[in-house]
């Protein structure tokens, strides 16, 4: 994982239309653990909770921060984004801020609450059983939270990083996933005493995530990005799971929040299920058969997409009982037989093959190549299949439609066995421009190079694809297609949910 240089934000921290959104409320708390305090917090529901199903948990300290839709991390809206596209679990959100003595005038922000240091730079486990005792119990009056530690994280910046990772460090029976910002591993209350112990202590079952910028704070309390490679050399000597994330900013969450989509997916990688990664996958550079992506996706149980190559008047069957297979024709000519009905096939032509139905190709006397997929669905309906039935789809009788990026021949617009919506098109793409600014939907996808060269924005990455190479987008991750030639690219995409 790098450091974002100009601490640019990606479109996993931009609000899009088709991804559902939790709701946040505030309320206020007043703590027996720190008596005579007052405190704001917030709670964020995503849209997907149900509360028959224990949810993950992730607490923020200086709640105010991450919580605030227009500030450095914009977590509802990171949460909607990875919960919807399954990077996280579904997540309950507990943003908390420090506590202010309530015969104290308010204070001018959050910030500066008269009992922040003492609670979150505190050596000790007040802080965390606070959260025990008071906070998480109230929350469970009203959802369903899971017990299992590895569905817990906590979050903070600055003095509030530490105080997350104390909480871990004492009750990682608790806590198992910490967040660290910018984190005040200093001699404020004796912070800069973590490194030794860390090294010192039997490993604890905790999980690290941490920040800093080479522009910290360097002052009588000790040097902010000194201390943070301290705590990471004694976190890699100890053989913990860490990842630590350098930048060049300062005591600020512009960097922090810069990476959050990448630091959460990072940190909930061991309790999502792993399914195929939304990248480019490069065609083989020599004929072999390759199995170019293979795994589960949001709407499929498996899926195995290879590319294949056939000698001179070679004959390949394709039958399976429990699979649906969709077969796409990338050179050569074959003459293709579907249920005793055969046709002769180029270049850009596909065959969708039900359950149960039998296909054969028999390459020309030169050979040929193409890519297949065979799936099955969470939503496997062979009613809704048979009426759909399969079929050849001939790329030279597909009609051509200009419009003002180029133009489209569309395949088809469908329902199969596995999936209630299965839609393909081809699309020309002028040079020089994006098809669209990043945006989502529900439905898989998998974009196939024809010609040119292209760039494709997935998340807040960027990949590279020439002829022949595959994208794959997963759900409600966004992307966005730009044509980096001179000539008009093409490409072969389908959906499915």
């Amino acid at each position: 994982m790098k450091a974002q240089d100009g601490y640019e934000y990606g479109p996993n921290s931009e609000v899009y239309e088709t991804i559902p959104k939790g709701i946040v409320t505030k309320h206020s708390w007043e703590s027996t653990t720190f008596p005579n305090t007052i405190r704001d917090y917030y709670i964020y529901v995503p849209s997907q909770y149900d509360a028959s199903q224990p949810a993950a948990l992730m607490i923020f300290q200086d709640g105010h921060a991450y919580v605030n839709t227009e500030g450095d991390f914009k977590v509802p809206t990171v949460f909607d984004n990875l919960i919807a596209q399954g990077k996280m679990p579904v997540t309950i959100g507990l943003f908390i801020n420090p506590g202010h003595h309530k015969d104290l005038p308010e204070p001018e922000s959050p910030w500066r609450a008269s009992n922040r240091s003492m609670e979150y730079d505190d050596m000790s486990s007040t802080y965390s059983d606070f959260l025990l005792n008071e906070m998480i119990p109230e929350l469970k009056k009203d959802y369903n939270i899971s017990d299992n530690p590895k569905m817990t994280a906590i979050a903070g910046l600055s003095s509030g990083a530490i105080c997350a990772f104390s909480a871990a460090w004492f009750h990682p029976e608790s806590f198992h996933k910490v967040l660290s910002h910018y984190g005040s591993f200093t001699d404020i209350r004796g912070g800069h005493n973590y490194p030794p112990m860390i090294r010192k202590t039997d490993k604890k079952a905790i999980k690290v995530f941490m920040q800093d910028g080479s522009s910290d704070l360097n002052n009588h309390y000790g040097n902010w990005w000194l201390a943070n490679l301290q705590m990471e050399s004694a976190l890699k000597f100890k053989d913990y799971e860490y990842e630590f994330v350098g930048g060049t900013g300062g005591h600020n969450g512009n960097h922090a929040g810069s990476i959050l989509p990448e630091s959460l997916a990072w940190l909930w990688s061991d309790v999502v299920p792993k399914r195929v990664a939304s990248q480019v996958y490069s065609f083989p550079s020599v004929k072999a058969d390759t199995v170019l992506m293979k795994g589960e996706t949001m709407h499929l149980d498996d899926m195995e997409f290879t590319a294949n190559f056939m000698n001179p008047s070679a004959q390949k069957t394709f039958f399976d009982t429990k699979k649906e297979q969709i077969l796409i024709i990338k050179e050569g000519e074959v003459k293709a037989t579907l249920n005793g009905k055969s046709t002769t096939l180029g270049a850009n032509s596909v065959v969708v093959i039900i359950p149960g139905d039998k296909a054969e190709f028999t390459s020309s006397f030169e050979g040929a190549a193409y890519y297949q997929m065979a799936y099955s669905s969470k939503d496997f309906n062979m009613k809704r299949g048979k009426k759909a039935g399969s079929e050849i789809l001939d790329y030279s009788q597909l009609e051509y439609k200009t419009h003002d990026l180029g133009g489209i021949r569309n395949y088809f617009h469908r329902e199969t066995a596995m999936c209630p919506y299965y839609e393909m098109h081809m699309t020309n793409l002028n040079p020089g421009i994006k098809s669209h600014e990043p945006h989502t939907h529900v439905a898989t996808e998998i974009v196939i190079m024809i010609e040119g060269e292209t760039e494709m924005e997935i998340g807040n990455q960027k990949y590279l694809g020439k002829a022949g190479d595959v994208y794959f987008l997963a759900s409600s991750v966004p992307h966005a297609i730009r044509n980096m030639g001179t000539e008009q690219a093409r490409y072969l995409a389908f959906q499915w949910d």
